[in-house]
């Protein structure tokens, strides 16, 4: 057995490391692979969309070119119309049309517009006259206006108009271009079509630099002259009008509007003579017009740019634009970077994968290994394991289980429970398994389990829930036999019990004899006047005392030691606590000349819950051990915040308050400290002779700290006193109480004097205690039962205060507070929350329905006026039915009674009541039984809804309710008033029936308590 585990675990753990390189070498080239197909993909796709975008760049601006030399054309077209529009358009009307076309805007490139006269020899003298007289345009007209070049010629095209006036001052006025023989052929076909004339040829121009430039010409007809036929266009020719523009302005203007500035073009004037030969091949006959084409850097190759060749119409010739660009610069920077990015993802989601299918193959095979090493260990351990699904079927049995039923483990598992067992054997074990499957929490406990030979074995048994997908699926069951350490724990048990009975027998014993001599000394003491008989009197009753406290000592102890101890939870106070102690210790600390200081943190709440019976208790000792350790100086007693606590219990109201006690007495050494808190010890065995005591109020101080969820110290030097400290975890006060004095401030009552105030409030308790509360400090009070009665009262009469629950019937107070601050007429009214749920979040909820306060019931008269006065303040003086004040000290109130001491606190908090009404014993009973009467009346609507099973009428009749109990300080009602509450959470029809029950029972219980308690502070 033990080779075979050996064998699993190396085999789990190992897992041959060459054969894991080897996968892992395969996941590695499969990514590479992938990574690289992906980069060639994404860079096939990068340079296809950057190609779409070049070939969208070159044949918008393709279009651009051939856009403008129709424009160009159009406007030759149009000069063209202008002369056969008329008989004779004179140079005026051709210099306005010209400028008329805002050249400069709409046609940059162009450089000149020109009209050449066409005439014969004859005709030659007077066009050189006609032209040195016209001073239309230009006053000092054209005297030296002459025919170039010289010669004498059949004909004569003369250059007689030229706009703008920059062309005319180069010379070119009067020139022939029909001397040329290569244009005069281009002119005459131009006469004989009526079509425009491009020769293509270009032309070197020096001004402003030195460019290329080309010439368009259209021929220029008589009006009204019938041109059908070529020899009625010769008769009616009378010249041409052309256009002359600079090439690199052409491409400049249509390149300017590309996107891509980098987009570079050359042009090229097809050479081909045979129009049926052209194509876009670039050839050696071709004119290059225009080239701006980056030099070939070295190194680069054809790859690094785009390049194509678009065709040009130039009016019936061809112009080959060739463009060009680099292709990084139409890559962007997500087509730099996705290949790369392709690459890296590729490899990472495949590594990725190939991980997780890695993963899934090494888990099963791991999980078959655990499997096998589960089964050894889980055979080999000394205790009972099985797995049993909802259906009561075993998934797994180990083989102690199987023998302990007396079949083989595989015979069991699959089978049910009723099975393989007895069915009164499987009912009862089931009955332990079902509620794992419904509460899904561990459960532990010690069951007798028969084996098949009849012995009985005690097995401890702990129960677990399987969950899958959030649901409880299976529980697994372990148990070991603990027979032998149940009869251990039997036989110890029954020592303990024994020596618990000694203690008590003798404790009853002691004490009535003791009470004897306490009642009789104390007496004696009331009738002697003998001083030395009086002295020994003193001293017996001083020396009874004595023995009763180590008598009270012992016995706590054996409670703590029995676990028979148990704290109380309950809402005090820091003052009161301190006072408790100074009433009890103050004259011990006087008698030895030492002054007693108390401190509480301001960072603490004055109001806190726990159990401040044994607080004191613990405070008594080490304050009791200060004054009797310390000759001179002060003691300190100190509370101080040690910090949130909500992991111990997991509670978010917890805080953790540290508790000293320091002097300045005789102090001890560190091996003293060290044994201190030891039963029955103490630090030096001299002090017993010199002070007494039994060495047990430490230790008890000691675990009462750990009772409360604390621990207890001691810092010490020799001769200059300690200072003894321990800490509890004491919860918030849920009343959220006022600390401090109970007295009316007389300001507060002038305010509330007159005041008219709107109590909204549903319990009928609820209204009577506030109503007559407020109206004995002189307010008058309107009641409404919901928040529809109360908007109904408001819009008829106006109120200088609002108290508003929070959950009522028909329209709660959130609802009501919306509608209240929704309404022009009642937006500015005063609302103060009152409300039994005293969470922070509450408190948000209240101020964001519009609240302007928020206080917690039950409601301490004194805090609740103190609010309402303080907003009062703010407000006018008679914003309702207010009167003028009388004297504050008129004003009748019993807020600054002394509180009544409980018997019973956890039943009946007589400070609670006392708070609330003043410690006024007559109003203490009248409400404490007008309560009795409501809780009735509530428990009766409850069992209705308990009987229609209606959860959420209950947990608001529960609500209801706490607040009246709380109100009158029935603090352990009130908490089963909270859990009824707490149904709507999701409790059971179970648990509300066996809470109700316990309703009842307490209520019958409170009846006697509250007619005894309250019978006797009455009287």
């Amino acid at each position: 057995m033990t080779q075979a585990i050996k064998r699993s675990m190396t085999g789990t753990v190992g897992g041959r490391p060459v054969s894991r390189l080897v996968w892992w070498g395969v996941g590695l080239s499969l990514s590479t692979l992938v990574a690289a197909l992906l980069h060639v993909g994404a860079t096939r796709l990068v340079d296809a969309d950057a190609r779409q975008r070049f070939d969208a760049l070159a044949r918008s601006a393709q279009s651009s070119l051939s856009t403008r030399i129709k424009s160009y054309s159009d406007l030759a077209r149009g000069l063209s119309a202008l002369f056969q529009s008329t008989e004779a358009p004179n140079r005026l009307h051709f210099h306005r049309y010209v400028q008329a076309l805002g050249m400069r805007t709409h046609y940059p490139a162009i450089e000149s517009v020109t009209f050449a006269r066409h005439v014969t020899a004859a005709g030659r003298a007077e066009l050189v006259a006609t032209v040195a007289a016209d001073r239309s345009v230009d006053a000092g007209g054209y005297p030296g206006f002459r025919i170039h070049p010289e010669g004498e010629r059949p004909g004569y095209t003369v250059l007689t108009y030229i706009e703008p006036q920059a062309a005319r001052a180069n010379g070119r006025l009067g020139l022939d271009i029909g001397a040329n023989p290569l244009a005069a052929i281009h002119l005459d076909q131009a006469r004989d079509s009526g079509k425009i004339s491009a020769s293509g040829l270009p032309i070197l121009v020096n001004e402003p630099r030195p460019h290329l430039a080309l010439g368009m010409r259209m021929p220029v007809y008589r009006s009204g002259a019938l041109l059908y036929s070529v020899e009625a266009r010769r008769a009616a020719y009378i010249g041409s009008v052309g256009v002359g523009f600079s090439v690199p302005a052409l491409v400049g203007s249509a390149l300017e509007e590309m996107p891509q500035r980098r987009l570079r073009l050359a042009l090229f004037a097809d050479g081909a003579s045979d129009p049926e030969r052209r194509t876009l091949a670039l050839g050696s006959d071709d004119r290059q017009l225009y080239n701006d084409h980056d030099p070939v850097a070295v190194g680069e190759t054809e790859d690094d740019r785009f390049d194509t060749v678009l065709p040009v119409d130039y009016n019936g010739s061809l112009w080959k634009a060739h463009f060009r660009i680099a292709r990084a610069d139409l890559y962007s920077e997500f087509d730099v970077i996705l290949p790369p990015a392709a690459f890296a993802a590729g490899f990472l989601v495949t590594m990725l994968a190939y991980a997780y299918f890695f993963t899934l193959y090494r888990s099963r095979r791991t999980a078959i290994e655990q499997r096998v090493l589960l089964d050894s260990v889980l055979d080999s351990i000394d205790a009972h394991v099985y797995m049993k699904d909802r259906e009561r079927r075993y998934i797994y049995v180990n083989a102690r289980t199987a023998e302990a039923m007396g079949q083989p483990a595989e015979d069991i598992i699959g089978k049910l429970d009723r099975e393989v067992m007895t069915p009164e054997q499987a009912d009862f074990y089931w009955r332990q398994d079902s509620r794992i499957f419904v509460d899904g929490a561990r459960h532990a406990s010690q069951v007798e389990f028969a084996q098949p030979d009849g012995e009985v074995r005690q097995l401890w048994t702990v129960k677990v829930p399987v969950l899958l997908d959030g649901e409880v699926s299976a529980v697994i069951g372990l148990s070991t036999d603990v027979t032998e350490l149940h009869k251990l724990k039997a036989q110890a048990d029954a020592a303990n019990q024994a020596k618990s009975n000694f203690l008590s027998n003798m404790s009853h014993e002691i004490r009535t004899p003791m009470n004897s001599i306490i009642g009789m000394s104390h007496l004696a003491l009331r009738t002697v006047a003998n001083p030395k008989q009086r002295d020994y009197l003193e001293k017996i009753h001083h020396s009874s005392q004595h023995l009763l406290g180590i008598i009270n000592d012992i016995l706590d102890f054996s409670k703590i030691e029995a676990g028979k101890l148990e704290l109380e939870v309950l809402d005090f106070g820091l003052n009161a606590l301190m006072q408790n102690i100074a009433n009890q210790l103050g004259d011990a600390a006087a008698n030895k000349h030492l002054a007693l200081e108390f401190e509480i943190d301001p960072a603490l709440a004055q109001q806190l819950r726990g159990d401040p019976l044994r607080l004191e208790q613990v405070l008594l000792n080490f304050t009791s051990n200060a004054i009797k350790f310390s000759e001179n100086g002060r003691i300190r007693v100190r509370a101080l915040a040690g910090g949130e606590s909500g992991s111990a219990s997991g509670s978010e109201s917890e805080i953790m308050v540290r508790f000293e006690v320091e002097d300045a007495g005789i102090g001890m050494s560190e091996a003293e400290i060290a044994d201190l808190f030891k039963s029955f010890h103490q630090a030096d065995p001299s002090t017993t002779r010199k002070y007494g005591g039994t060495g047990l109020g430490l230790v008890i101080s000691k675990q009462l700290a750990e009772l409360m969820g604390g621990t207890v110290g001691v810092d010490s030097i020799p001769g200059h006193g300690s200072c003894f400290w321990f800490t509890a975890r004491l919860g918030k006060a849920v009343n959220f109480l006022q600390g401090g004095g109970s007295a009316v401030d007389p300001a507060v009552l002038d305010q509330l004097r007159g005041a008219y105030i709107l109590l909204v409030e549903d319990n009928i308790f609820s209204q009577q205690v506030g109503q007559e509360l407020l109206e004995e400090a002189g307010s008058t009070v309107v009641v409404a039962n919901n928040g529809k009665e109360a908007i109904d009262l408001m819009l008829k009469e106006r109120f200088d205060c609002v108290l508003m629950d929070v959950q009522m019937p028909v329209m709660d107070g959130f609802e009501a507070t919306r509608m209240i601050r929704s309404d022009p007429r009642l937006r500015d009214a005063l609302v103060i929350a009152m409300t039994a749920n005293a969470g922070r979040d509450d408190q948000a909820r209240c101020l964001e329905a519009g609240m302007n306060e928020f206080v917690t019931k039950p409601i301490s008269p004194k805090l609740l006026f103190e609010v309402i006065a303080r907003w009062l303040a703010t407000r006018p003086a008679r914003n309702g039915r207010r009167r003028v004040a009388v004297a504050a000290d008129q004003a009748p109130t019993r807020m600054s009674a002394a509180p009544v001491v409980s018997t019973d606190a956890g039943l009946l908090d007589m400070s609670a009541l006392s708070l609330t009404f003043g410690a006024n014993p007559v109003k203490m009973r009248k409400y404490a039984f007008m309560f009795l009467d409501s809780a009735r009346d509530g428990l009766a609507d409850v069992s209705e809804a308990l009987d229609r099973a209606d959860v959420e009428r209950m947990a608001d009749l529960g609500h209801r309710i706490k607040a009246s109990a709380k109100a009158v300080g029935a603090m352990r009602f009130a908490g089963l008033c909270q859990d009824l509450e707490r149904l709507r959470d999701g409790g059971t029809m179970d648990q509300a029936r066996t809470l109700v029950a316990n309703m009842y029972t307490l209520l019958d219980q409170l009846n006697e308590h509250i007619a005894h308690e309250l019978t006797e502070s009455a009287s």
